[in-house]
This record gives structure tokens, C-alpha cells and sequence, in this order.
């Protein structure tokens, strides 16, 4: 399989995959959001700016644009495409300029995408402070945050996060992981009236 049939197919993929809208769960529709008064509003965006949100935003995206840019992000897409392994395996000197033309086409068009939409992922999450807090609550806040306890917990709080993140790997991961080994059996048992279906009827 050439490397443009491979691009050409995981491009497929990806666009019928977007194409799709997300299923929506069946019930009562959501009632509308109540709109939060001038005052609330201000608060909101204060606290939102006070939280470095916006900065926060752009060190996350800028982690996923520079792995699209090494073209880790269209490689590892690539992977499912069936073939793909083998063929970057055995050749990567080809392979590695390939994917990386492609990954900064891929950073190109997300950061123009990132560039055009932040301000309104920042606008978003003011309307959502404001529709779930008082204008004296997000004072509060505000308050709290510029405190040197609140600077320390701002501060802290990636290191914190990060802990939590590899304690959970550890103790829930990797213990999930062994599980699913002893319950390899009972998956296989689950599975196996799919090895003796038939195949589908022919469109």
C-alpha cells in the first residue's frame, strides 16, 4: 500500500467520521439558558481573566499543534489504517518527511481554526460562570483568587493535577489493565457468536 492510498484513507475516514453528527440521548430537551444581568457578566469575564483561561487554552492547544507539527497526531491516525505499521517500519526515512509535511498541514489548519474561536470558548465559559453564580458569588471568587492563597493554588494546581493523573494510572490503570487479562476468557466466551456470524447481506 503507497503512503498517499494510506493518507487518502485515513482523510476518508476522518471526513465521514465528521460528517456525523454525535447521537443525542432521547428525553426532554435541556430548557433554555437563563441570560445573566450586565453586572453578573462583568463579574463572569473578570473572573474568567483573573483564572488566566484564556492563556491556559492556548498552552494546551499549543501542546496538540507542535505533536501535529512532528506528525506524531497523522501518524498515530495512520496506525489504524490497516498496512500502515509495517510499511512505516520498513521504511521510516521515507515515511518520516511524508508525515511530517502532512502534520504541519494538519497544525495549519487547526491553528487558523484555534486562532478564529478562542475568544468565544473564552466568552462561553463567562456565560457559564455567570449562569451559575451571583455577581457577589464571582466577587468573591475574584477576591479569593487574587489572595496569596488563591495566587498558590492557581500556581499549584497543574502540579496537583499531574499527581492525581499518575497515582490514577497507577492504581486504577494498571489494575484494570491486569483485570481485563483474567477476564481475557469470559471476553472471548462474549465474543465468539460474532466468529460464526454470517456476513452481510450485499447492498
Amino acid at each position: 500500500m503507497s503512503i498517499s492510498t494510506i493518507l487518502i484513507a485515513a482523510v476518508a475516514t476522518l471526513g465521514g467520521a465528521a460528517a456525523q453528527p454525535p447521537a443525542r440521548p432521547a428525553g426532554p430537551a435541556a430548557p433554555p439558558p437563563v441570560k445573566a444581568d450586565a453586572a453578573t457578566m462583568q463579574a463572569a469575564s473578570a473572573l474568567v481573566a483573573q483564572l488566566g483561561l484564556k492563556a491556559q487554552l492556548q498552552r494546551q492547544m499549543a501542546g496538540t499543534i507542535a505533536q501535529m507539527k512532528r506528525g506524531n497526531v497523522i501518524g498515530s491516525m495512520l496506525a489504524q489504517q490497516p498496512g500502515f505499521i509495517p510499511a512505516y517500519q520498513a521504511n521510516k526515512a521515507k515515511f518520516d518527511p511524508v508525515l511530517q509535511k502532512a502534520g504541519a498541514i494538519q497544525a495549519e489548519v487547526a491553528q487558523a481554526v484555534i486562532n478564529q474561536n478562542l475568544n468565544a470558548v473564552v466568552a462561553a465559559a463567562a456565560q457559564a460562570y455567570a449562569r451559575q453564580y451571583t455577581a457577589a458569588e464571582l466577587n468573591g471568587l475574584i477576591a479569593f483568587y487574587r489572595s496569596p492563597l488563591g495566587v498558590k493554588l492557581q500556581q499549584k494546581q497543574g502540579a496537583v493535577g499531574q499527581e492525581i493523573a499518575v497515582q490514577t494510572a497507577r492504581l486504577i490503570g494498571a489494575k484494570i489493565d491486569a483485570a481485563m487479562v483474567g477476564a481475557a476468557p469470559r471476553l472471548r466466551a462474549a465474543l465468539a457468536p460474532l466468529n460464526s456470524a454470517p456476513p452481510p447481506a450485499p447492498k
